[in-house]
């Protein structure tokens, strides 16, 4: 005869304190082999054998801190298109502690998604009334798929570590008093300062803005000095940071993200689309980005047309019910704050979709310089986890007399959704032309590659995914009825979410050989034994699946693609082994607006008209696949087809130095007028320049000297020193972005720079001999 469960109310006292003791290790034991697991799994990333690579870190982040034993905490980087923000450029990550060996990327990456997940457990904490409960929000977090998919993006995996602590230490000062208080302060203003240096200023604006919620909407008595303390910390932060903070806002003052700003077609191109809510259940359902055909990204039509920025939206089945049933039960007035924050973050990152989204973009100017409202989506998946925690502590981890009748009428309404998944699994695996005559609907015919090459394994993993979603629906159901009170109970749990979250996320942090970075590709070691800049326009953009595959690919994987790019010297991969590009695609609106302007300029130009301004900007190397055969002014140097789509390396047969005396000048009153007369025949840039600026009074050249000439003395980041002779007034053209920052005296008298050809470096000079000192970032 079986014995009925005795009420936890009944219970002495010393044997609940023994068995929440119990559950506590329990729970701490199954993380501790969960992380020991993950370690164990990406021990080539923690011991540097492996570098993780994907997007931005290639081309933008690796070369970053590559070049740091060179640069320091230099204002500009010379390699980049002309010489662009470096240490003030937060997208760069220099001013966060980081290791300086490329091969450590991967260790970095990996305590910062540890550091999260331990700041969600400390914040889960203090809102539940258990461990367990307080791990199953964290894992729910930290392994979710918008956090686990900003490993692609170093800045944002550093931001979104400091994230929950920010929140956490917020909490903290709300309950703390006496020197406790003063402690607590102290550590809300530090994880202000690491969550600023993180370097993704839109999260750490998002963080804030939820901080600053959470303090005004505590209990009547503590919001006033909450959000003292918050403002006190985020300002002693700002003071702390205060050199880096000026030199950011300084390096992006000419900037074109703050001159410009984001269009709405630029700012929405990121949102998320509701389709995407299918990847919880059934993960990398519109594929994976890391693959090239077989099994590749598809769902062009649930990203506005571009690769995903997050390979995976998945946010977790066993997560997303307990916290639906969490919104659904009596109980979620307890949860009211995170319930506002998520459903204002899911807004937020759908708003492109909105009808009055437009209108209401055109108002906010002050909003252009952000871009990707699907960065929201950070403030849902907290909440998420969030909830999901009291979902897991209020259904299931009280005592049996909790919502005893919601919980039974929730456990039965599980199975039909488990039973309908089961059925549809079965069902997909006798026939699976069924499920792909369905995910058909959502492809172009236009597109060049064979579907059922790029949708079969897509089809193969759904039924496994449909019963492991069906299988977690039924522990739902089960914990529902019997609770999560004791030891089993918490292992089946976490054991689940782990399970769960961990399948979900395993190709989500791609890894390539770390020696791929250590030693140049021949192609990049001719390119730079050529002198001056070079231009690089080769086939990074590829994609198979609508374009069909172009070029070689040894691997069906991103492996390939980052072969490619090491190989080909991508912008900006080759930095580290002395390329200085011309006119690479900006990142990020980073770059100057004249350079982008003149870079927009040069790629609507077909090549016979291009090499006339890459001469004019003392371009010496040009590195590309789509060039006329035989074009006149370049000689072929280096083809290289081993991986991705074949390109050559020319060298430019008559090239102009980045830095010479122009003795012809005519100044210009617009970008259009510069373009106009540039392009005529008769403007010739071995003698001329176009000016755009006021010149010194009396300033006159317009003959060509031929003793002009131009020598370079010392070339530091952010300093030139040039000496150079001619018989007549000139303007010295230095192949260095012009930013109004740039100061320059002419033998000890300071003298106003100038813009030239559209966005370099001016300097008007005496006739004689000059020695000019030119600082780029003062």
């Amino acid at each position: 005869m079986s014995r009925s469960p005795v009420p936890a109310e009944t219970l002495p006292a010393q044997d609940m304190a023994r068995e929440t003791r119990a559950v506590s290790w329990t729970a701490f034991a199954l993380v501790g082999f969960l992380l020991l697991f993950v370690g164990i799994l990406n021990r080539d990333l923690l011991f540097g054998r492996t570098t993780p690579f994907y997007r931005d870190l290639g081309t933008t982040q690796m070369p970053a801190r590559a070049l740091y034993a060179e640069l320091g905490t230099a204002r500009t980087n010379p390699h980049a298109s002309f010489g662009q923000p470096y240490f003030g450029n937060p997208n760069f990550v220099l001013a966060y502690p980081f290791p300086r060996g490329v091969r450590w990327l991967g260790a970095q990456l990996l305590v910062h998604l540890a550091l999260g997940l331990a700041g969600a457990f400390f914040l889960f904490r203090q809102q539940v009334r258990s461990n367990a409960a307080a791990l199953f929000g964290a894992l729910s977090y930290g392994l979710s798929g918008f956090v686990v998919s900003s490993t692609a993006f170093l800045n944002a995996t550093t931001t979104i570590a400091w994230m929950p602590w920010v929140l956490c230490a917020l909490l903290w000062v709300r309950r703390a008093v006496g020197n406790e208080r003063r402690v607590a302060v102290t550590a809300l203003t530090a994880s202000i300062v690491l969550l600023a240096l993180g370097g993704e200023p839109a999260l750490g604006l998002l963080v804030l803005v939820v901080a600053a919620s959470l303090a005004l909407c505590g209990s009547k008595g503590t919001r006033l000095s909450t959000t003292t303390a918050l403002v006190f910390s985020g300002f002693i932060a700002a003071l702390v940071l205060s050199p880096w903070l000026l030199q950011v806002y300084r390096a992006s003052s000419f900037s074109s993200r703050r001159m410009r700003g984001f269009s709405f077609n630029e700012f929405g191109a990121v949102f998320f689309h509701p389709a995407r809510l299918l990847e919880t259940p059934f993960p990398l359902i519109f594929g994976d980005p890391s693959r090239v055909i077989s099994g590749g990204f598809w769902g062009f039509a649930a990203t506005q047309g571009n690769l995903p920025y997050h390979a995976s939206l998945a946010f977790g089945v066993l997560s997303s019910v307990l916290a639906l049933l969490f919104i659904l039960s009596p109980r979620r007035s307890e949860g009211r704050f995170w319930i506002a924050a998520g459903s204002a973050a899911f807004l937020l990152s759908i708003f492109p979709a909105l009808p009055f989204a437009r209108t209401l973009y055109a108002v906010l100017t002050p909003l252009h310089v952000f871009r990707y409202p699907v960065k929201a989506l950070l403030i849902f998946t907290l909440a998420l986890g969030a909830l999901a925690a009291m979902g897991a502590d209020r259904l299931l981890m009280r005592d049996e007399s909790s919502l005893p009748r919601f919980r039974r009428r929730a456990s039965l309404g599980l199975l039909v959704p488990a039973a309908l998944l089961a059925l549809a699994a079965l069902i997909v695996r006798s026939r699976p032309d069924l499920l792909l005559r369905l995910l058909l609907f959502g492809w172009t015919p236009g597109w060049k590659t064979d579907p059922r090459i790029v949708l079969e394994p897509i089809v193969d993993r759904i039924p496994q995914q449909a019963l492991l979603a069906a299988a977690l629906l039924l522990v739902a159901s089960i914990l529902l009825r019997r609770g999560a009170r004791d030891s089993r109970g918490v292992a089946i749990l976490l054991g689940a979410v782990s399970i769960e979250m961990l399948l979900a996320s395993q190709r989500l942090l791609p890894r390539v050989p770390s020696a791929w970075y250590t030693v140049p590709s021949p192609l990049v070691r001719r390119a730079a034994a050529i002198p001056g800049r070079v231009f690089e326009r080769t086939g990074k953009n590829l994609d198979p699946i609508r374009r069909g595959l172009l070029g070689r690919f040894v691997n069906d994987d991103i492996t390939s693609i980052a072969r490619a790019q090491t190989l080909q010297g991508w912008a900006l991969a080759g930095s580290p082994f002395g390329l200085r590009y011309a006119y690479d695609p900006d990142p990020d609106g980073s770059y100057s607006i004249l350079t982008r302007m003149a870079t927009d300029v040069i790629n609507t130009r077909d090549w016979a008209q291009r090499l006339k301004w890459l001469r004019a900007g003392g371009v010496g190397a040009i590195i590309a696949g789509d060039v006329p055969p035989g074009l006149a002014g370049l000689s072929p140097v280096y083809f290289e087809a081993t991986e991705g789509i074949p390109t050559m390396l020319y060298a430019l047969t008559d090239p102009l130095p980045g830095i010479r005396r122009s003795s012809r000048v005519f100044p210009t009153g617009s970008v259009t007028e510069t373009v106009e007369r540039f392009e005529k025949p008769e403007f010739d840039p071995r003698t001329d320049v176009l000016t755009f600026g006021t010149l010194p009074a009396g300033f006159a050249a317009n003959r060509i000297d031929p003793f002009a000439a131009a020598r370079l003395l010392s070339d530091e980041p952010d300093r030139l020193s040039i000496a150079t002779e001619g018989s007549t007034a000139a303007i010295l053209h230095i192949d260095r972005t012009y930013t109004p920052r740039v100061r320059a005296t002419v033998d000890g008298r300071v003298m106003k720079p100038v813009v030239a050809d559209i966005h370099l470096i001016g300097i008007p000079v005496p006739s004689g001999k000059s020695r000019v000192e030119i600082e780029l970032a003062p």
